[in-house]
């Protein structure tokens, strides 16, 4: 039986926590997508040994630009933003490398709700035509409840509209004395002692940092997206120390190596540690970030912190299956983010700067060659995902 697709998974993800794991490559055995969200390691390890592209400006990227990575959010200024909300990748590099992996994501979703193959030409013509009208415009745009159309529309005035107790609502056990994080199996319990040491650093932290006096109530292992599985990850309920019923949920995330760095051969910045890095990465090129982004070390690892924001508030166009207009649509729009993403951070830390992105925008040959390599990496891929799942259902992952 053929290994190698299942050994690089397993040999990418052996400093992970092993004990989580196994739920990870059960999501990942469910779909193709979700093989593809899973594994963007094999996607660089893949493509820069081909790499059929010409070359293109350096720029910054999140590194995991998939159609799911877009989502409505709430920042730090209570305005609800659409936008890139994923960047535990980020690096600078070619600017071709980020456009690509959006465009397989497009290539696998539509082919999983069946488009035809004029549907998914459309749709990924229209997304590459987006991106580069929006560089070579050269002024980035954004998208918040006043601005959003179709699909995004609807999602971004739900976010706008829920109550910020809602998701306490939800995640928190009122009923006891003191408040508790509600177990489940996106939820883990956290050894006593684990919960203690947690609790008593990141409180510390957190009123020197932020400059809020709130007491920890309780913490637990979150498990949430796909490719992150493994990592540590916590999920914090504060109280305020004045008023116990004001709450804030915490999400703090280990900050790992980008898997893209090593593969683009281009020189980084000296980060002062990994959590940094996603952080002044994603400052540059989100139009708001969310509250309370900052950086905090418990133990020997690094997380990167923000105010929880709910799973779901991301568009599923499988709810568009009979709406192919509505889907190219949609994808067209993320085209356009994608590009605005990358000119708010242009010409930052010896990045691309406008004008370059725009010159190469404008040469529009390398459009051809993006869209007959999606097509050709994701058949590839469905190998590689087939590959995947024999050694998972004989064992191979469990040891």
């Amino acid at each position: 039986m053929k290994k190698d697709t299942a050994s690089r998974i397993k040999s990418f993800n052996a400093n992970r926590e092993q004990k989580v794991l196994p739920i990870k490559y059960q999501a990942m055995s469910g779909s193709l997508f979700r093989f593809f969200r899973g594994s963007c390691h094999l996607f660089y390890e893949d493509l820069l040994q081909q790499y059929p592209f010409p070359a293109s400006p350096a720029t910054w990227i999140c590194g995991d630009a998939h159609i799911e990575n877009f989502g409505s959010y709430k920042a730090a200024n209570h305005l609800v933003y659409f936008d890139l909300n994923d960047f535990d990748e980020a690096v600078q590099a070619p600017l071709l490398l980020e456009i690509s992996r959006l465009l397989v994501s497009v290539e696998i979703a539509a082919t999983a709700i069946k488009f035809t193959a004029r549907e998914k030409k459309n749709i990924t013509k229209q997304l590459l035509n987006h991106y580069s009208s929006t560089l070579v415009y050269g002024k980035p745009g954004n998208i918040e409840r006043a601005t959003a159309t179709g699909l995004i529309k609807s999602l971004i005035t739900k976010v706008a509209d829920r109550k910020a107790k809602s998701l306490l609502i939800a995640r928190t056990d009122n009923k006891s004395k003191k408040s508790k994080l509600i177990i489940s199996d996106k939820l883990l319990e956290l050894s006593r002692e684990e919960k203690k040491d947690l609790g008593t650093a990141f409180t510390r932290w957190f009123s020197n940092t932020h400059h809020k006096n709130y007491l920890f109530a309780d913490a637990g292992f979150r498990i949430a997206g796909t490719g992150s599985i493994g990592v540590k990850r916590f999920l914090i309920l504060l109280e305020q120390e004045d008023n116990p019923k004001e709450k804030k949920l915490i999400d703090i995330k280990q900050a790992m190596p980008s898997c893209v760095a090593k593969y683009c051969n281009l020189k980084q910045p000296d980060w002062k540690n990994e959590a940094a890095r996603v952080i002044q990465v994603q400052e540059m090129m989100q139009n708001m970030a969310p509250a309370f982004l900052s950086a905090f070390q418990f133990r020997d690892d690094w997380f990167v912190v923000k105010e929880m924001q709910p799973t779901e508030d991301k568009v599923n166009i499988n709810l568009a299956i009979k709406q192919p207009a509505k889907v190219e649509k949609h994808i067209a729009d993320l085209g356009s983010l994608l590009a605005s993403v990358q000119l708010r951070s242009s010409g930052r830390l010896a990045s691309a700067t406008a004008d370059e992105l725009a010159g190469f925008a404008n040469n529009t040959s390398w459009k051809k060659i993006l869209q007959e390599w999606s097509l050709h990496y994701s058949n590839q891929l469905k190998k590689e995902y087939i590959d995947f799942c024999i050694a998972f259902k004989d064992g191979y992952f469990k040891n």
